[in-house]
């Protein structure tokens, strides 16, 4: 696969930099879940000396696999070029020391001389019960926004909202079916969810488009219904229900 060669390629020239300490992967990759449509999720762990020449010479190591037809710098965990290959391939290559490195996710270690990461242990992606309450809770305020939007026939603002709120109750149904991966929302939820939630959720944001409103809003108030009913109750009973509730008739009650 693509992805495998770009690594190979990309991480036997870095080898030999005097600033890399180790090189590892996250993402699909590192999980094992690798598909053709699969980015790549590169790290460096570099000498904290020499990181500012390090990153100069990043294009130059990625340019050994195929020539870029993209390139961007972002700074999400750490300096990182966002690149595209010539074949479609979205590599994103991150910069770290030791003392930055973020321990979330799963690692797949490609080279590490001094056993660097040998104590790494992965921290889950979950959410505390303190941000599932707040995240349940301003579903319940986003109904309130698209609520005014659509009785204005701003129907533009509307679907956007509408957008928002199938975001949200991502969240909250990852943390119910799949809760250490809470955070990653909707990247490969169907795995967690059974074929009848899985329609239910496909139907509702099939139907959250400016010309199908109410619709889909109404059949995702509809799915947070049954997701109250399987929350445990030192979680149910935190929720503003009162307000949701109020909120769900009013939703439902939309022409």
């Amino acid at each position: 696969m693509r992805q495998i060669e770009a690594v190979g390629v990309i991480s036997e020239a870095i080898k030999n930099d005097s600033g890399v300490r180790a090189i590892f992967l996250k993402g699909s990759m590192a999980r094992n879940d690798l598909d053709d449509y699969s980015d790549v999720d590169f790290y460096c762990i570099v000498k904290d000396d020499e990181l500012e020449d390090f990153l100069k010479r990043r294009l130059n190591y990625l340019k050994q696999y195929r020539p870029l037809i993209y390139w961007s710098e972002v700074n999400f965990v750490g300096p990182q070029i966002v690149a595209v290959f010539d074949n479609g391939l979205h590599f994103d290559f991150y910069t770290v020391t030791l003392e930055t490195l973020q321990k979330t996710d799963e690692i797949k270690i490609i080279y590490d001389p001094n056993k660097l990461l040998s104590d790494y242990k992965a921290e889950n992606l979950t959410i505390s019960e303190d941000d599932f309450i707040n995240i349940f809770d301003g579903f319940t305020f986003t109904l309130l926004e698209f609520e005014a939007a659509y009785c204005r026939n701003d129907l533009i603002w509307a679907s956007r909202l509408a957008s928002h709120l199938s975001g949200d109750l991502a969240i909250i149904l990852r943390y119910l079916y799949d809760k250490n991966n809470a955070k990653l929302g909707f990247k490969r939820l169907y795995k967690s969810l059974d074929s009848d939630l899985h329609e239910k959720i496909l139907s509702a944001m099939d139907l959250l488009g400016p010309s199908f409103l109410p619709k889909g809003v109404v059949q995702l108030v509809e799915i947070a219904d049954e997701v109250i009913e399987k929350l445990p109750e030192e979680i149910s009973s935190k929720i503003n229900r009162t307000f949701f509730n109020y909120m769900s008739n009013k939703i439902k009650g939309l022409k």
